[in-house]
């Protein structure tokens, strides 16, 4: 379950590409805070505390946002942009949430035991990396896991298969297949010499004959 945690906040009067850069040169990190029926608010966080924050609390945990002069909103985040050649987060958008309203997520399937499955030659054909969920937004989890481990060749799993925490239900058919067991198949290639015998044993056949 996602967990609340507070971040501290620069609320920004400008937004230009020349504040931007003199506030990634001061190790912040610029975003938007999107609010539903209002405008979008510029702001930016310290990135080292952005970072921590979600490494402690997941990618899902809602966030109390607390600007300088202690306005806060419980918010989300939407989408990190991270570019190279660094890959280092560039810009992050939140989204305001209601702690009584459902909302939709897309909740990242962590597969486990897939080692074992590897270790007999079998094939997890995974069809899907994510679902969206409905639910609370202090009730959305970070991520589902899957674990495969007894799975046998044949076998499918289904969104019918999870079972979700109390509240949080699946936005997509309880028959979707989320993956599948297969076995490897395992190709002999013929060598040179396998091949120079057979002519051997075809030029013997013909002198028997």
């Amino acid at each position: 379950m996602a967990e609340t945690a507070t971040l501290n906040i620069l609320i920004r009067d400008n937004a230009n590409k020349a504040d931007n850069k003199k506030l990634r040169k001061s190790g912040y990190l610029v975003g938007n805070l999107s609010i539903k029926g209002s405008d979008s608010i510029a702001l930016a966080i310290k990135k080292d505390e952005f970072r921590r924050t979600l490494k402690q609390h997941g990618r899902n945990a809602v966030l109390s946002l607390v600007s300088d002069d202690k306005t806060s909103f419980n918010a989300m985040v939407k989408e990190v942009l991270i570019t190279p050649p660094a890959y280092d987060y560039d810009h992050v958008d939140f989204q305001q949430v209601s702690l009584t309203e459902e909302i939709k997520a897309e909740v990242t399937i962590r597969y486990v035991g897939a080692e074992f499955l590897e270790a007999k030659r079998f094939i997890i054909n995974r069809v899907l990396d994510s679902i969206v969920v409905k639910g609370l937004a202090q009730a959305i989890p970070d991520e589902i896991v899957i674990d495969v481990q007894e799975l046998v060749v044949g076998d499918t799993v289904t969104v019918a298969d999870i079972k979700f925490a109390d509240g949080i239900t699946p936005d997509i058919d309880a028959d979707h297949v989320i993956l599948t067991i297969n076995e490897a198949k395992v190709v002999v290639e013929e060598t040179e010499d396998a091949e120079e015998t057979d002519e051997v044993i075809e030029s013997t056949s013909e002198i028997n004959v």
